[in-house]
């Protein structure tokens, strides 16, 4: 009876995980609203049918603690699931309900492997109070993220705060090279009051901000030399702290920025030769650059020391093969850190590579909503930050995922929603709220250029639609020619 349900179990998560994607860039490129909102609520359909076979299938496997437990934590977070799926859209009717849907279905993924993992007592010094306190972050991030949105669609002042982020930043950054602890021959995070902090996290949303400020003012040669000095600044603390995941990350979204900024093929092409060679530089400077790229070559000669954490990775993924053993079904606690760094692996092992590379197709989903959401804003600022902010997400999934299957050396980065870390899920909380609130500009937008134009079915529409994209063209032109004037 038990194998028969774990088949069952890891055959309908998969199948949820389909519907879902497919439903995902249904609601993409869907432009009727009626048949849009239908599309949402067969996502939100589907999150809650995945949670609760999740926690299901937990509650039936796990001997670890009381099953009374599982019940509560499984009562909260599904509480949470529909709190947030309902009250979100009523709180702010014009969000990005796409975005909100495939946040959902993310943290809904990590809940309930964080919880999974939580209850295997060979993960290395991992309980369930840790799962519980993952929880607790995020419900008290949600409700402090609340406000983000509005701030960001009633205020105009953010675009005026350039030097003010570049500070903060620079000073959060130089606490850390000081002050932080070592891990794993890096200083990433530092103390306080007993908790842990990553800095890093929250001052990649803020040089997004710096940049954009920079960018927004003037798109000339003498200020992008300006931004690219203090964006290597920025860097070189990075580097110093030998945080050169979060370095390489800082370094992606400068050039894109800039590239989206200036449409200037030349930045991004100059961009990646600096990239090139700076990576090669890194590799002759640091030893533990040597260790890790040449652990990525050739794992097997140290699979007992440095290449321990990506063989026994890759063993995962071999055991899981495409549906995956189920879950309680694997092994992942052979893996170091695997609720951090080495989460996909885990997910690969007991969920399967198909249900993994659905995963890979929603995040790209998002990925493209931060563009699509770009596309849609008059404002340069608005737009930059839109790009560097989806930018931020998209190489941060690349760097954790490519890592887990050996395509790219290890970087030590989480992936988004689904990996264990307040730190991180805090800083992609308020990213998407972030996004959300640029959103309601961009819709905002719309309905005012709809009111000004004739639309479809009336006695002038069959030219609405082009006289809609012509006046959306002209105000930008207009907006950019005063931008230019004034610099």
């Amino acid at each position: 009876m038990g194998t028969f349900l774990v088949i069952v179990t890891k055959y309908l998560f998969m199948l949820l995980m389909l519907f879902y994607t497919w439903e995902c860039f249904s609601a993409l490129k869907c432009k009727n609203p009626y048949k849009a909102s239908g599309i949402f609520q067969r996502q939100n359909g589907i999150i809650f049918a995945t949670y609760l076979l999740g926690i299901v299938t937990i509650y039936l496997n796990q001997t670890v603690i009381d099953p009374v437990y599982i019940i509560i934590l499984g009562g909260a977070q599904m509480c949470y699931l529909i709190v947030v799926l309902g009250i979100f859209p009523i709180i702010y009717p014009n969000i990005n309900k796409a975005v909100l849907s495939n946040m959902c279905m993310l943290l809904t993924i990590g809940f309930i492997i964080i919880t999974r993992l939580s209850l295997d007592d060979t993960v290395e010094k991992f309980s369930f109070q840790r799962g519980v306190s993952q929880f607790i972050i995020v419900v008290i991030v949600a409700m402090v993220s609340l406000i983000v949105p509005y701030l960001m669609s009633r205020f105009e002042m953010w675009k005026y705060l350039t030097w003010a982020y570049c500070i903060a930043g620079l000073v959060l950054l130089s606490i850390v090279l000081v002050f932080g602890k070592l891990s794993n021959g890096a200083k990433l995070a530092i103390s306080l009051g007993g908790f842990s902090f990553q800095p890093s996290e929250f001052v990649k949303i803020i040089f997004v901000f710096f940049i954009a400020g920079m960018l927004n003012k003037s798109t000339k040669f003498k200020n992008i030399c300006l931004s690219a000095v203090f964006a290597g600044i920025y860097v070189i603390v990075l580097v110093l702290s030998k945080d050169l995941g979060s370095a390489l990350i800082f370094f992606m979204i400068y050039i894109f920025m800039v590239y989206v900024g200036t449409r200037k093929i030349r930045y991004l092409v100059a961009g990646f030769g600096g990239l090139s060679i700076a990576s090669v530089i890194a590799f002759k400077i640091f030893t533990h650059v040597q260790v890790r790229v040449d652990t990525w070559l050739n794992p097997w000669p140290t699979i007992n020391d440095d290449g321990y954490q990506i063989t026994q990775s890759l063993f995962a993924f071999g055991n899981g093969g495409l549906t995956g053993t189920g879950l309680f079904q694997g092994s992942p606690g052979d893996i170091p850190v695997v609720q951090q760094d080495m989460i996909f692996a885990a997910i690969g092992e007991e969920f399967g590579a198909i249900f993994g590379m659905l995963l890979i197709l929603v995040c790209l989903s998002c990925f493209m909503a931060f563009l699509i959401t770009a596309m849609e804003q008059i404002s340069l600022f608005n737009k930059l930050v839109c790009v560097g902010l989806g930018v931020e997400y998209a190489v941060q999934v690349v760097l954790t995922i490519g890592g887990s299957l050996k395509m790219i050396p290890l970087t030590g980065v989480t992936l988004p929603f689904i990996s264990y870390g307040g730190s991180s899920m805090l800083s992609s909380l308020i990213i998407f709220a972030i996004l959300q609130g640029l959103a309601i500009v961009g819709t905002a937008r719309r309905k005012t250029v709809r009111r000004k134009t004739p639309v479809e079915g009336t006695k002038n529409g069959t030219r609405g639609t082009a006289k809609i994209k012509k006046l959306e063209h002209t105000q930008e032109i207009k907006i950019n020619a005063k931008r230019e004037k004034k610099n």
